[in-house]
């Protein structure tokens, strides 16, 4: 039997997960006006409280995991941009540097407390798809997810709830005239943002070994996807994730696993030579 379909399928499951953590990114981008470093930290965070909640023989339970998941990383997301990110906003080589120190910092306490070596979690019996494929209970929860996320981003941004998000992306300095409280909207964004996150690692942690460095590679796909896509059209980025997925899937198994990476970062650098500005061909501004 033929491995293709369920390369295939493993590959649009793996690359909703992927969009998920791009829309969060794609909120600190376009409301808090950073590029958060420590956006993959968050990642391996919502894995390693899956882990903690499996260990012992317990089942592992995605809706369980994610929400405690991005509970927790929602807590360390308003105080990072609290404490950090809005002191600092305007400085952009600070804030590089201070989210890749807090990312590597997270990444030393989780090897300190879990160790260096992989960790692996059993992701629930899975059940049988069409043309003989295997579906797993996190790739269903991903699917879910997405598509309530990406329907509800669109609704809150449109409705008066979401308006304060809209009016700082757009012009701080209108957004203050009329009463809008920037400083909390942003930390707010970046700790919901923070939480997204974390709900990517909670689903994808039975479908990866759970290391402390394994937020770096979602971290840089994520990037990937709103550089190339845009902030202004999430179902493009959601698309070009699930694009991404399944390149990585593939080349993984024809090629070699060590390849999937270099093979997307040469498809993207291609992608940029010829439309620098991205397939939206909008670039980022920030305020002063």
């Amino acid at each position: 039997m033929s491995v293709l379909p369920q390369l295939l399928l493993d590959g649009v499951l793996t690359g909703t997960s992927y969009a998920l953590m791009a829309a969060g990114l794609s909120l600190i981008l376009g409301v808090v006006k950073v590029v958060n470093l420590s956006h993959g930290a968050f990642f391996t965070l919502g894995a390693y409280v899956a882990y903690a909640l499996s260990s012992g023989g317990a089942e592992y339970h995605p809706a369980a995991a994610v929400f405690l998941g991005s509970g927790i990383a929602f807590a360390f997301g308003v105080f990072l941009g609290k404490s950090f990110i809005n002191p600092v906003r305007s400085h952009p080589f600070s804030v590089a540097v201070g989210t890749l120190a807090f990312a590597l910092l997270f990444e030393q306490a989780a090897q300190f407390l879990w160790g260096p070596h992989p960790l692996v979690i059993a992701g629930g019996a899975p059940f049988a798809g069409p043309l003989g494929t295997t579906i797993r209970p996190w790739g269903v929860a991903a699917l879910l997810s997405s598509a309530v996320l990406f329907p509800g981003m669109r609704i809150l941004l449109s409705s008066r709830w979401g308006l304060p998000m809209k009016l700082i992306a757009e012009d701080e300095e209108i957004a203050e005239s009329v009463g809008v409280d920037v400083e909390k909207t942003r930390y707010l964004t970046f700790g919901a943002a923070s939480a997204i996150a974390a709900s990517c690692g909670a689903l994808l942690a039975p479908a990866a070994a759970i290391a402390p460095t394994m937020g770096r590679s979602p971290l840089i796909l994520s990037l990937i996807v709103v550089i190339v896509s845009g902030m202004e059209r999430p179902w493009a980025g959601f698309l070009l994730a699930v694009a991404l997925g399944l390149l990585s899937n593939l080349s993984a198994y024809y090629l070699a696993p060590e390849a999937s990476y270099l093979l997307l970062l040469a498809a993207v650098c291609a992608l940029l030579a010829f439309r620098p500005a991205g397939l939206a061909g909008v670039g980022i501004a920030r305020d002063a």
